[in-house]
């Protein structure tokens, strides 16, 4: 009897610390903030605030719970035991990083090419090169002067090699390419299908049309650096939500 009493409590204590939730609410100067998402990491679980600004989601003493909002710098909050007995506050920093501000700018005018900015300065490199390399540029064996076609490989190569590095710089901007974000979702461990399918609700046949959708708004690649995680697991939940809401429209 005393067995079966003791094996009862034990359930009823394992089954009340698995669902202890913690509740609260964020704000910035004042003011509550709607649509923050917040991440229970320890558990792959997440949320958002409501319009105003109080959030509820499981968690137990010891998770790590992760604030994320555009333009506000992200926090992190080890769950505490009062933050499970009673609703808790958290206000966040605004902060504006260059990746935010490229991400507004993206869609900006592409700059004028200008003919004579360009002669200027293939002009000014012609004559360093000439100066480097003076053998290239002296009369042939022949004698029929210059060898033209010396230069335009040199010139062929410095823009290849000039694309190349701008290419190759992770820290430099460019748009996302549809193949790169579905190698992304495949290879990632947290941005996976159990991502797309549990939390974002997008089905599989509804797949490629959310990521077309995504990447209509010029997506920065960036986003996919491990350093700015939560700011596109941010993007998506705000694309899903709207990509759902259109859903429903049509």
């Amino acid at each position: 009897m005393l067995s079966k009493l003791f094996f009862a409590f034990i359930l009823l204590l394992s089954t009340a610390v698995y669902a202890q939730r913690s509740q609260g609410k964020v704000y910035a100067e004042d003011k509550p903030l709607e649509g923050v998402l917040i991440i229970n990491k320890t558990q792959d679980l997440m949320t958002s605030t409501n319009r105003w600004g109080n959030f509820e989601i499981a968690a137990q003493l010891g998770d790590s719970l992760i604030f994320s909002y555009s333009f506000f710098e992200t926090q992190i909050h080890q769950v505490e035991a009062y933050q499970l007995e009673e609703t808790w506050v958290v206000e966040l920093q605004e902060s504006r990083n260059e990746l935010d501000a490229v991400t507004i700018t993206a869609t900006n005018k592409v700059k004028e090419f200008r003919v004579e900015e360009y002669d200027k300065n293939f002009n000014t490199w012609l004559q360093k090169d000439i100066q480097e390399h003076p053998e290239l540029y002296s009369p042939g064996p022949s004698g029929s002067g210059i060898d033209f076609i010396a230069i335009g490989k040199m010139v062929w190569n410095s823009i290849k090699k000039d694309k190349k590095e701008k290419a190759e710089d992770p820290n430099r901007f460019r748009i996302l390419k549809l193949g790169e974000l579905e190698a992304f979702f495949k290879k990632d461990a947290f941005f996976n299908q159990d991502l797309l399918r549990n939390q974002l609700a997008v089905t599989q046949e509804e797949e490629p049309l959310f990521f077309d959708y995504c990447l209509e708004q010029q997506v920065d690649a960036r986003l996919l650096q491990d350093k700015n995680e939560m700011r596109f697991l941010e993007y998506l939940m705000k694309r899903s939500a709207e990509f759902h809401k259109l859903n429903a429209a049509n």
